[in-house]
């Protein structure tokens, strides 16, 4: 029976009104002041920068993860559940409200909104969701159990889900309840089928009651004041907070489009300042952190994520730590940082307490890290920096950036950290590789390569700028030095060579990313290994779009740390892993993997790697290629998104693995159950460790058991007819190239400098003397041809010197006859040259440009007999200076080449040096019985770009190569000397003097310099360039040939290097000192 028309307040309901207003008022005080408390603590943390970038965008994620919850979406059922649950608690919030008024009129309910047919429907429908979900993950969790460490729920706080899950059963039965109870009371609520479809039933049970109607609505009003209240005072529950915490938790993540905070690692922050290896020295010990070590060093990020995490346990499913019994649980972690927030909240929030407070002294109760503290060393190094836990959480923690944070302050503050990274460290620092081994080594495989027959170019040997390639591929320590990953890196070489790919590597001019430094902890080490690296790719790239800057990798972490990571530090380049490139050159046809016969389909599983999948999403090309190769892929169950780590990553591949069962043993306990007879890898690392678990669990003898291969290993193998690759494709671009104008510069990058780390100063970008052997230059014709080919090779290794460029006018013709006699000495030949004089090379004036492409050219060597000191060369540079010059003082443009010798010379020409310039050089010591006569008008060669360098001068007794004096040809006169030179005594061996730049200090009795080269002895040709045509330049005078030596006339012009008796043998550098002698031979003069 209905009541038609009952009062709309009794005394009974009034009472039930005031009881439920009264019990409500000390439970809101408690919950909002525990909010506030909470606020206060999560303010208390360090500031972060780059949070708030970009709002929409975050409002945007916000809407996709709350509304759509796309980050649960990866357990359907689960995700519906709570989703039915979240909106029944968000949007319930306005049907517990007017429970205030209901408890007073059971009649009443919001003005004029409560007699909506949609609200009634709204009111049906949150009341059915929230009851059914709930239902549905009471069930879930009662089902996974709690008790069995393997259970994601293991060390949740089940009392705390218990109290939250019972309250919101009851929110939902409450609004079923008072709704039934309303249909049931009052004839003039009429029910209808498409908006009361569920409680109009429900009524027909219950009876017309008023005062029921106030009961149920008390009830539903005081759950969610006794949710207040307990919540209120329990800040550590997380399952109850993050329904508030979790919007800002999601809004504030690093990344604004919603993208896991995985790739790179957050940059160190120290006062709401990154710190780098630059302002370091500004940062004050005692009071600037570095690192997380204790909870007033923690970011307000970090705080917020551990008062958010809900205890749900998804991150700790699928931690490979925690999967083999070790201390690490990421959800532990997280609620073991919010009990010690919470437990010290009055020290975070008034640090004056805790020196008031007596009881606690030497001990930081505050400090997070460290035996007997909140975070357990075993607990903090056993982080594989899989990913697997960022990837999971729902609600965007950062589990990897706090990890990261506090193995920093572990290992830059506390130096505390396992031993065998002390070794790691170190084999960075001195050798740049995690093994110490010698920068030389890198190229054993390059080596290995030209041998059979693989064209490797290297960068600053064979290339000497990137107008004409394509790809770098990075090779990386592993694919250098381990021995496995060696036949990766060749394979890939060889397939780019099969296919036509323009590529280079950087062979001695890599170092280690520092990756493993950074995972680490060691901030400060991989910064000085990632400038050193960034700058010698930035000088590799130089004057290459940004969008065309493309390197390749084949090391999972190599790839990651340049892709992710280096643009923090102006690295900003376009990474592809091997497996990306490969598939693309197998899609457009530029391998052709040779279809397999069924009967030769093997079974095969791909493991993912962390750093390639997980952390990058390169699922799909390794995949692609292995259905290429025509193999029977039989994927594990945790695979892609959820693929299980092989236990290398967070430098863990360097750490010994103590604790609970191994990492790699699990994984390939996984890999083998698909009775896989080889495992596909795509990083040398998961190579190392997979190949470990196969010799650990396999029964089988070591013939038989399955093999662990990289994918570019089967391709190559895929690709083989009748055992051989195919003959090459012409090398072209893949992709229609742009490049800029900008001068390279760059002629070579430079071997890493062992036993130091290098840093921004030492970095291998800094531009260096080329290494690479110039080829044979084939003679041409007239004076006024054009550019003049590389310079001959002279024997023993040595290369013929660049010709100066005339300071103006205009380049007279090469006579071909006579020579008119020198003014102002007629009838007086010039000196003979001693036998085996030499003189020294002119120093090169600092401050020019660097010359691209021009090679390094060593001193001649010289006739047994005295020596003259070597003059000092810039480091650096790429062209030698020429003897009896003077820099002229062209604006450092690049100078017209010389014209080449005429033809019939017999000798090939050398490249003319550009102009440079002026600048001021030391004089240089004269030849042992030299005379000293000056030659002004004589162009010296310009210098390159670097610092200048001492000379090396000679060791005593040694020969030190010069250029030996032109001898004068039988029957013809001598060239005419420059205006004003007086002709040198013929007592003794003349060398010219070159003039002193302006304000350049001499060295005391040094004024001499040395003549023009002389030729080589009879049979060897002579390279020599002739002036560059269009200038007026004084042909240098000849000097006579020693007595009793057969003479080689030579053209008018600067000669080239001669090779004369006694040379040095090849492969040695004359007049050069043995420790100098092993850096000219690696073609860096700073090792």
């Amino acid at each position: 029976m209905t009541l038609a028309a009952a009062p709309a307040m009794t005394s009974t309901t009034a009472v039930l009104g005031v009881i439920g207003f009264l019990l409500s008022l000390p439970a809101w005080f408690h919950f909002l002041r525990g909010a506030s408390r909470l606020f206060r603590l999560v303010r208390a943390g360090q500031p972060l920068p780059g949070r708030t970038d970009r709002p929409a965008r975050r409002v945007g994620t916000l809407f996709r993860e709350v509304v759509l919850h796309s980050e649960l979406a990866r357990k359907p059922a689960v995700a519906a559940a709570h989703w039915l649950v979240m909106v029944g608690f968000l949007i319930g919030f306005v049907l517990w409200f007017e429970a205030y008024i209901q408890t007073f009129r059971p009649r009443g309910g919001w003005p004029i909104v409560s007699e909506w047919g949609i609200y009634h429907l709204a009111d049906e429908l949150l009341g059915i969701g929230t009851v059914a979900g709930i239902c549905f993950l009471i069930g879930a969790r009662l089902h996974a159990g709690a008790r069995e460490r393997m259970s994601r729920f293991y060390g949740s706080n089940a009392r705390a889900a218990h109290f939250v899950e019972g309250v919101v059963l009851i929110e939902g039965l409450g609004m079923l309840a008072v709704k039934s109870a309303k249909i049931a009371t009052y004839d003039d609520i009429h029910p209808h089928l498409w908006s009361d479809f569920l409680t109009m039933h429900i009524a027909q049970l219950l009876p017309a009651s008023a005062v029921m109607v106030s009961v149920f609505a008390l009830i539903k009003l005081l759950s969610g004041t006794i949710w207040l209240f307990v919540v209120g005072r329990q800040l550590s529950w997380g399952v109850a907070w993050h329904r508030i915490t979790a919007f800002f938790t999601i809004f504030l993540q690093r990344n604004a489009d919603g993208a896991p905070a995985l790739g790179a690692l957050a940059p160190m922050v120290s006062r709401g300042e990154t710190v780098t290896l630059d302002s370091v020295d500004e940062l004050d010990p005692d009071t600037d952190p570095v690192g997380t070590g204790t909870l007033r060093d923690a970011s307000w990020k970090m705080l917020l994520d551990a008062t958010t995490c809900t205890d749900c346990g998804r991150c700790q499913e699928q931690c490979p730590a925690w999967n083999t019994t070790k201390p690490l649980s990421p959800k532990l972690l997280m609620t073991d940082i919010r009990d010690a927030m919470v437990t010290n909240s009055p020290y975070l929030l008034d640090p004056s307490l805790l020196e008031a407070d007596t009881s606690h002294d030497g001990v930081d109760v505050l400090k997070l890290v460290g035996e007997g503290r909140t975070i357990e060393p075993d607990v903090l190094w056993s982080c594989t920096n899989c990913g697997a836990c960022v990837e999971q959480c729902p609600v965007d923690i950062e589990h990897i950036d706090h990890i990261a944070n506090m193995r920093r302050f572990a290992v830059l503050a506390e130096s505390e950290f396992p031993s065998e990274l002390a070794g790691l460290f170190k084999n960075l620092e001195a050798k740049g590789n995690p093994w110490g081994r010698n920068s030389a080594d890198r190229a054993t495989w390059i080596d290995a390569a030209r041998r059979d027959g693989i064209e490797v170019p290297v960068f600053g040997e064979d290339v000497t700028d990137f107008n004409d390639t394509e790809y770098l591929f990075w090779v990386g320590c592993a694919g250098a030095y381990d021995d496995e990953a060696v036949k990766t890196t060749r394979a890939v070489v060889e397939l780019l060579h099969t296919a036509g790919v323009k590529f280079a590597v950087l062979s001695k001019g890599e170092t280690c990313t520092g990756d493993p430094a950074r995972r680490a902890g060691n901030e400060f080490l991989f910064q000085m290994l990632a400038q050193e690296n960034i700058s010698t790719l930035n000088t590799v790239f130089e004057g290459v779009p940004k969008g065309q800057r493309t390197i390749i990798t084949t090391c999972a972490h190599c790839f990651n740390t340049l892709r992710n990571e280096y643009p923090d530090f102006d690295g900003h380049y376009d990474v592809v892993h091997h497996t990306q490139i490969l598939n693309k050159l197998v899609r457009e046809k530029l391998l052709t993997p040779v279809p397999r016969r069924p009967e030769d389909r093997r079974p095969i599983t791909y493991h993912d790697p962390c750093f390639l999948g997980r952390h990058n999403k390169v699922f799909d090309p390794p995949r692609e290629l292995l259905g290429a190769t025509g193999h029977d892929l039989r994927e594990m169950d945790r695979n892609r998104n959820e693929a299980f780590c092989c236990g290398a990553g967070g430098a863990r591949m360097f750490m010994d693995e103590t604790i609970g069962t191994r990492i790699n043993e699990n994984r390939t306990s996984e890999a083998l159950a698909t009775g896989a007879e080889e495992i596909a890898v795509g990083c040398p690392f998961c190579t190392v460790m997979l190949t470990g678990g196969v010799k650990a669990l396999s029964d089988k003898p070591a013939t038989d058991q399955p093999k662990v291969r990289d994918v570019a290993q089967m391709l190559r193998d895929s690709v083989l007819v009748d055992g051989k690759l195919p003959e090459p494709r012409e090398r072209a671009f893949l992709a229609p190239p742009r490049r800029g104008t900008t001068d390279l510069g760059l002629t070579s990058v430079k071997p890493r400098k062992e036993g130091t780390c290098g840093g921004a100063s030492t970095g291998r970008g800094a531009r260096s003397e080329s290494t690479a052997p110039t080829k044979p230059a084939q003679p041409t014709a007239p004076a006024s041809a054009p550019k003049a080919p590389t310079a001959p090779q002279a024997p023993g290794g040595t290369t013929a010197p660049a010709a100066p460029k005339a300071p103006g006018g205009a380049t007279p013709t090469a006579p071909q006859s006579s020579v008119p006699t020198a003014p102002g000495a007629p009838g007086t030949p010039p000196a003979p040259a001693a036998p085996g004089a030499t003189a020294p090379a002119a120093p090169k004036a600092p401050g020019a440009p660097k010359i691209p492409g021009v090679p390094t050219t060593p001193t001649a060597p010289a006739v047994p007999g005295p020596t003259a000191p070597t003059a000092p060369k810039a480091p650096g540079a790429a062209v030698p200076a020429v003897p009896g010059s003077t820099p002229p003082k062209a604006p450092g443009a690049p100078g017209v080449p010389a014209a080449p010798r005429p033809a019939g010379s017999g000798a090939p020409t050398a490249p003319a040096a550009p102009e440079a310039p002026a600048a001021p050089k030391p004089a240089v010591p004269p030849a042992p019985g030299g005379a000293k006569p000056t030659s002004p008008g004589v162009p010296t060669a310009p210098k390159a770009p670097g610092a200048p360098k001492p000379a090396v001068p000679p060791t005593p007794g040694r020969n030190t190569p010069g250029a030996p004096v032109a001898p004068k040809a039988p029957g013809s006169t001598t060239v005419p000397a420059a205006p004003g030179t007086p002709a040198p005594p013929a007592s003794a061996p003349t060398v010219p003097a070159a003039p002193k730049a302006p304000g350049a200090p001499a060295v005391p009795g040094a004024s001499a310099i040395p003549r023009p080269p002389a030729p080589k002895a009879p049979g060897a040709p002579k390279p020599t360039v002739p002036p560059a045509p269009g200038r007026n330049t004084p042909g240098a005078p000849a000097a006579p040939k020693a007595p009793g030596r057969t003479t080689v006339p030579t053209a008018p012009g600067v000669p080239g290097a001669p090779k004369a008796p006694g040379a040095h043998s090849p492969g040695s550098v004359p007049g050069v000192p043995d420790a100098a002698r092993e850096d000219v031979s690696t073609g860096d003069p700073d090792d």
